[in-house]
């Protein structure tokens, strides 16, 4: 948890804060209760995913190295047919990892509710950092938490519906220079997800 006085990482068991020094008890008004993990409920929403590992998400168009293949066969007979089909092959690719990169970000997890930025780190950062042998960095804007992955963001957005959703994006320094592969936001995805919703028992 974070003490809400100067927002300075506090350890389970402190008392005080050791940055500004403001009692924990304060940090918790009488209108904002203490919510105990048995007041949670998990999310009925029937479209939410529940994630069974760490795997990648599914790979949407696997069937598109086929059209290679297709595209690739009349060079047997004619060159020229293959000179145009190979790069109209490339093009639908494109099209279609665009498209299914971006359509992650409005897949919903199932999760529990109610729930704060604050759990949700203090959970998240020890099963990232310790399980994964990657630079992770955490920060945060309001109520999202966000987590760099293998040098893309995911913000992990709450849902009324008690799910969550992961927008990934790139940094602005790094979006004119570099693009989110299809393979590595499946990955990264599933990875955060998986961690997120293990730490908070959803199954």
């Amino acid at each position: 948890m974070f003490c809400k006085n100067c927002g300075t990482k506090l350890e389970d068991d402190s008392k005080f804060c050791p940055n500004c020094g403001a009692a924990i008890e304060e940090n918790f008004s009488a209108d904002e209760p203490k919510i105990s993990s048995s007041d949670k409920t998990i999310s009925t929403n029937p479209d939410a995913l529940v994630l069974k590992s760490a795997a990648p998400l599914p790979d949407k168009f696997d069937w598109i190295k086929w059209m290679y293949f297709v595209a690739l066969l009349p060079a047997v007979v004619s060159p020229g047919i293959c000179i145009l089909s190979v790069p109209i092959v490339i093009i639908i690719h494109t099209y279609l990892s665009d498209y299914h990169r971006k359509k992650i970000r409005k897949q919903r997890f199932k999760f529990v509710s109610p729930i704060t930025a604050d759990e949700i780190f203090n959970k998240l950062e020890p099963a990232l950092v310790k399980r994964w042998n990657t630079k992770v960095a955490f920060d945060r804007e309001g109520d999202t938490i966000s987590v760099e992955f293998e040098k893309i963001i995911y913000d992990i957005n709450l849902m009324e519906d008690g799910t969550f959703c992961i927008w990934w994006r790139l940094s602005l320094a790094r979006a004119f220079f570099s693009n989110a592969g299809y393979k590595q936001v499946r990955t990264a995805t599933g990875v955060i997800a998986y961690e997120l919703q293990q730490a908070f028992g959803v199954k």
